[in-house]
């Protein structure tokens, strides 16, 4: 115990030589400390919410997003209730037909034999010849761009 006393009194008198022993100064000094820890935890309060909000901001779009994707979904069922609907599918899937018309069937390679590919047709998507300037320029701009 007499150690810490002698290092106190030690400490106070190094402090007392600077002329630094004045209690004012050591107010100060405590009241500087407890006004940076107010000001250090006012900053850590502030971004603390800043980063919520942005939370709270992309949690809501996040929201909407889904509300619409819902509204959609409701709005498509609600479509598939109908009698057009009904009707689409049975001509396309089930083949049926509506009074008076008639149902033809296509056999697979008799589509594919109609079926047009470019290796079978002369036309081949060709770009145009492009004018002497145009060449020039883009030349020049290759040259310069390096593209």
């Amino acid at each position: 115990m007499d150690s810490i006393l002698d290092i106190f009194q030690g400490f106070r008198q190094k402090l007392a030589t600077r002329g630094l022993d004045d209690p004012r100064l050591f107010g100060l000094v405590v009241l500087a400390i407890i006004g940076l820890s107010v000001v250090w935890n006012g900053v850590k309060v502030v971004q603390q919410n800043y980063t919520l909000l942005q939370k709270i901001t992309v949690l809501n779009e996040e929201n909407r997003i889904l509300e619409l994707q819902n509204s959609n979904k409701n709005i498509q069922n609600d479509y598939y209730k109908t009698p057009e609907f009904a009707e689409l599918k049975a001509r396309r899937v089930n083949g049926k037909a509506a009074p008076g018309e008639a149902v033809f069937t296509i056999s697979d390679e008799v589509a594919e034999a109609a079926l047009k590919t470019p290796a079978d047709t002369k036309e081949t998507l060709q770009e145009p010849e492009k004018p002497t300037y145009q060449k020039n320029f883009e030349a020049w701009i290759d040259f310069f761009f390096g593209s």
